[in-house]
């Protein structure tokens, strides 16, 4: 379910608005108000992930609005209705990064449609640091196991192996294999890779290293390898992650 906020001075917009079954969608209303400033008292309260505002209200106007809720929610998605079709407010509202610019009086199969948009983004964004987030191998009862995991987490920008792992444990190559098999269902070089490629997706994020470099960086040095292993993992190239990242920033 995704929170929104409503924010518009006209009575009969926020009825028409709240007429809409948000449920149905997966949305969940947080607040509806009158003016900017009440809208954005209630985006640092309730935190939503999307706001629907006009542009002219008293107080604080829909592009002021959405700068600063940005400030408090920097993934927040954001909808602007006008009833003023002027060049210069949707261009702001494009450098904000509205998902959409609406003009009034609107079809609420439009409106419904541009909150759906947001909702993908704010899907894609969170399936993106999903694939980003550390890797959190499940708690091992095994010594010698979890020396190794410490020694991919220490050494895995290296060209490290598990004949490496094991003559850092001391133990022959083919124990550790079977080891590793039984109490992490998979066998060192898969650990090995996904800890590489969760280190490399929060690299990637990082727009001033080149692929080729963050590749390197991660212990696998054939650029062209980590772009399979990767799009084998994510069904993503590098590259094609990277974009989609940028993207979901930039909205």
């Amino acid at each position: 379910m995704v929170g929104m906020v409503i924010a518009d001075d006209e009575l009969i917009i926020r009825q028409g608005l709240m007429s809409i079954d948000w449920n149905k969608y997966g949305v969940k209303v947080l607040g509806i108000a009158a003016n900017g400033n009440e809208a954005l008292s209630m985006v640092i309260s309730k935190q939503p992930q999307v706001l629907i505002t006009d542009i002219r209200m008293p107080g604080m106007d829909g592009l002021k609005l959405i700068e600063a809720a940005k400030e408090q929610i920097p993934e927040i998605q954001s909808i602007l209705l006008t009833g003023y079709e002027d060049f210069n407010y949707a261009k702001t509202a494009i450098s904000l990064g509205a998902v959409d610019y609406i003009l009034k009086p609107s079809d609420p199969d439009e409106i419904i449609e541009a909150v759906l948009k947001a909702k993908n983004k704010i899907n894609e964004i969170t399936h993106l640091r999903g694939l980003a987030e550390p890797y959190k191998a499940p708690k091992i009862k095994n010594r010698v196991v979890r020396d190794i995991l410490e020694y991919i987490k220490n050494h895995y920008s290296e060209d490290i192996t598990l004949y490496t792992a094991a003559e850092y444990v001391h133990m022959n190559h083919i124990y550790i294999s079977r080891l590793f098999k039984k109490e992490l269902g998979e066998t060192f070089l898969e650990t090995l890779t996904k800890f590489r490629l969760k280190k490399a997706c929060e690299l990637l994020s990082n727009f001033e290293y080149k692929i080729y470099e963050i590749s390197s960086m991660v212990g696998i040095f054939d650029p062209g390898y980590f772009s399979q292993v990767f799009k084998k993992y994510y069904g993503l190239t590098p590259s094609e992650y990277r974009d989609r990242l940028l993207s979901a920033e930039e909205v």
